[in-house]
C-alpha cells in the first residue's frame, strides 16, 4: 500500500530585498533631511559629535517600517519603532531586519498550520 508523504515548501525570508529596502529608504531619507535639516550630515553613519537628535529618528523608522509592510505584504507590529528611533543607520537596519524576519517566520508557521 502506497504511503502519502506531504512535504511542505517553507518559503525563504527575502532577506536580501528587506536590506535593500531598508537601506533605499535609509537614503531617500537622509536626502530629505538634508534639506529639512542642514545642520546634521546628510550621509548615513556619519554622527555629528555629542548630540540629542538620533540619527535615524522615530519618524523615519516609521516611514521605513511602512515600506517593509508594503514590500512584504505583513503588518509588522507598532512597537517596530523604537521611541526616540535609532542612534545609527545600522542599528535601524539590524533592528528592522531581524524583526521583519521574527515576524515573516510566525506568519509563515501560521500558514502552514491553517493550510494542513
Amino acid at each position: 500500500m502506497p504511503t502519502a508523504v506531504s512535504t511542505t515548501q517553507v518559503a525563504a525570508f527575502p532577506a536580501a530585498q528587506v536590506e535593500a529596502c531598508i537601506r533605499d529608504a535609509l537614503t531617500l531619507q537622509a536626502a530629505d533631511q538634508a534639506i529639512l535639516r542642514p545642520h546634521i550630515p546628510s550621509t548615513p553613519g556619519i554622527v555629528p559629535g555629542p548630540s540629542w537628535e538620533p540619527e535615524v529618528d522615530s519618524l523615519v523608522a516609521v516611514e521605513i517600517i511602512c515600506a517593509v509592510e508594503e514590500m512584504l505584504g505583513l503588518k509588522l507590529p507598532a512597537t517596530f519603532s523604537p521611541r526616540g528611533g535609532y542612534d545609527s543607520a545600522e542599528a535601524c537596519v539590524n533592528d528592522l531586519m531581524s524583526q521583519a524576519q521574527m515576524v515573516w517566520e510566525q506568519s509563515t508557521k501560521e500558514t502552514q498550520t491553517n493550510d494542513q
